[in-house]
C-alpha cells in the first residue's frame, strides 16, 4: 500500500497531467473564444484586439504555465463567456452536481447490494433469473437514452414528474419540490452503477459460498443461508467496495450527461457549455476538480481495505 507521501505525490501529478491534457485539448481544437465571442462577421482587427485582451496572444506554452502558476495558489482565473470567477461559479455547480450525485450513489448502492445478495442466496431460481435479467437491461441501454425515455414516459405522458430543471418556475424552492425534480435523473443515473454492483455481489458471494469455511459450517449444523450471512458475506466486502469506489466516478461522469439530458444546473452541464464557447479557465478548472475527486475517492477506497480485512492492514504495515 502506498504511503501517504506516495499518494499525496500521485494525487499532484495525476492532477497536472489532467490539466497538461485538458489544455493541450482546448488549443488544439479549431475555433478561439474570440471568433466565438464576437461572431462570424467581426473584423481581424477586432479578433486581434479580443485575443490580446483575453491574453491568448502568447504561445500555449506560456499560457499553460501562467494559468498553472495562478492555479497552485488557488485563483482559477475568471470565465471568459459569463465574466465571473471560476472558483465560485464552479462551487454553485458543484454542489447542484452533489444534490444529484449523492442520492443517485445511495440509491445504485442500496439496490446493487440488495439485488446481488438476493440473486446470490436464492441463485438459479426465479428470483435469480430475474434479477439477472434486470441486470443486463440496465446494463445495455445507455445513460441518456434512458433518461430521455423517462422524459417521454414518466414526464410527458403520464405527468407525474417534471422533466427540466432544479426547481418548478415560481416556486419558493422547497425541499419537496427538489425531491420531485430529482426522481428521474436519480432514476437514469443510478441503474448502471446499481447493476454493476449487483452483479459484483452475485459473483463474489457464489464464490465465497465454494469455500471450504462454508462448507465447515454448513458440515457443523449451519444452514446454508445462515452460513452465508454469518461467514461468507463478510468477504465479499472489498471488491463490492472497490466496485462502490469506481461507480463513484461512473455516476459523476454519467452526471454530464444525465444533467445536460434534464437541464440540471450542474458542473457537468457547465462543462459541456464551456467546451462549447471555448471558454479555456472554466474547462480546466471543472476538469481539475472532477479529476481531483476521481482521484480522491479511489484513494478512499483503498485506504478502507484494512478497515474491511484488518489481514490487508496487518500485511502492509
Amino acid at each position: 500500500m502506498l504511503s501517504l507521501l506516495q499518494r499525496f505525490l500521485l494525487f499532484l501529478f495525476v492532477l497536472w497531467g489532467v490539466s497538461a491534457t485538458v489544455f493541450l485539448a482546448l488549443h488544439l481544437a479549431p475555433g478561439t473564444p474570440a471568433q466565438l465571442l464576437l461572431g462570424p462577421f467581426a473584423t481581424p482587427d477586432a479578433l486581434r484586439q479580443l485575443t490580446t485582451e483575453l491574453g491568448l496572444d502568447q504561445p500555449a506554452i506560456v499560457q499553460y504555465f501562467r494559468w498553472l502558476g495562478h492555479a497552485l495558489t488557488g485563483d482559477l482565473g475568471t470565465s471568459i463567456s459569463i465574466k465571473q470567477a471560476v472558483s465560485s461559479v464552479l462551487y454553485e455547480r458543484l454542489t447542484n452536481s452533489m444534490i444529484l450525485a449523492v442520492p443517485a450513489f445511495v440509491v445504485a448502492t442500496l439496490l446493487g447490494v440488495s439485488v446481488g445478495l438476493l440473486s446470490g442466496i436464492f441463485r438459479r431460481g426465479w428470483v435469480d433469473h430475474s434479477a439477472n435479467i434486470l441486470m443486463f437491461a440496465a446494463l445495455a441501454v445507455p445513460v441518456f437514452w434512458l433518461g430521455l425515455l423517462l422524459i417521454l414516459f414518466f414526464g410527458l405522458q403520464l405527468g407525474w414528474f417534471p422533466t427540466s430543471g432544479m426547481q418548478t418556475p415560481g416556486s419558493d424552492g422547497n425541499w419537496l419540490d427538489l425531491v420531485h425534480h430529482l426522481v428521474l435523473p436519480v432514476i437514469a443515473l443510478s441503474l448502471a452503477p446499481a447493476a454493476v454492483v449487483a452483479q459484483i455481489t452475485r459473483s463474489t458471494l457464489l464464490n465465497e459460498v465454494k469455500q471450504d469455511y462454508v462448507r465447515t459450517g454448513i458440515a457443523k449444523g449451519l444452514s446454508q443461508r445462515r452460513a452465508i450471512m454469518r461467514h461468507a458475506l463478510r468477504n465479499t466486502w472489498i471488491p463490492v467496495v472497490t466496485t462502490l469506489g469506481l461507480e463513484i466516478n461512473y455516476v459523476i461522469g454519467g452526471a454530464v450527461l444525465v444533467e445536460n439530458v434534464f437541464n440540471w444546473p450542474g458542473i457537468g452541464q457547465l462543462l459541456v457549455q464551456a467546451a462549447i464557447s471555448r471558454d479555456y479557465p472554466v474547462v480546466l478548472g471543472a476538469s481539475l476538480v472532477l479529476s481531483a475527486i476521481f482521484v480522491a475517492v479511489n484513494f478512499a477506497v483503498e485506504a478502507s481495505y484494512g478497515l474491511i480485512d484488518p489481514r490487508l492492514r496487518a500485511h502492509h504495515e
